[in-house]
């Protein structure tokens, strides 16, 4: 892997206040990893979030062309449709790992921008073997010590973790009284999940292209 360092201070601008935002809402921690895709640079910038609300100052910068050494480079490579991703330890996500279950969809709103489940995987951040549930084309994933949420842009995964963190809290307390947890009707779960596929093959296309994807308005 090579490091590199572009002219792109907006990048870093943008992408900080971003890891700043997440943090002082409590959605990352510190030590909690951010990341962008850059396609016009076939790059992508990553910050580790530090103290609340603080903005971070050192970013890193990895080629996509070369030999994928951490987690989000693992996964830009797979899945070109991810443009953003949060690796941490949102608090009622976590939940679903310590539990050790996956989340269903509950809410339409979550299958739309999340996908059918936020699937729960037995592997740990660090370890380099394949992830093939990565190919259900979902937006959320329990690992044993952080939880993965992506998004098609910046703007996308800031909404995207902030739903899957609203709907992992009502998850978990509804499952906790024991009662049935009721889940969307499977239509609505087919149509909302094939409009998610669709927009991330756009944002797939656009990225092979080298163009940033575009934040669809409404649902």
């Amino acid at each position: 892997m090579s490091i590199f360092q572009p002219p792109t201070s907006a990048v870093e601008h943008q992408l900080g206040l971003a890891a700043a935002r997440l943090s002082g809402k409590g959605l990352l921690k510190p030590g909690d990893q951010l990341s962008q895709r850059i396609p016009e640079l076939n790059a992508f910038v990553k910050v580790m979030v530090t103290a609340r609300n603080d903005v971070p100052a050192d970013f890193e910068w990895v080629r996509l062309s070369d030999t994928p050494a951490d987690l989000h480079h693992r996964i830009y490579r797979a899945r070109p449709d991810v443009g953003a991703i949060a690796a941490g330890r949102p608090t009622w996500t976590s939940w679903l790992s310590r539990i050790d279950l996956s989340m269903p969809g509950i809410f339409d709103e979550q299958i739309r921008h999340l996908g059918i489940e936020a699937r729960r995987i037995g592997m740990s951040s660090s370890e380099t073997a394949p992830m093939p549930a990565l190919s259900s084309g979902a937006n959320a994933y329990c690992l044993d010590d952080l939880v993965l949420c992506f998004g098609m842009g910046l703007e996308r995964l800031l909404l995207n973790i902030e739903i899957l963190e609203k709907c992992a809290e009502c998850y978990v307390l509804a499952q906790s009284t024991g009662a049935e947890v009721k889940r969307i009707p499977w239509l609505i779960r087919f149509i909302a999940n094939g409009r998610l596929r669709k927009d991330q093959k756009e944002a797939a296309a656009r990225h092979l292209r080298g163009e940033r994807s575009i934040l669809k308005a409404g649902y």
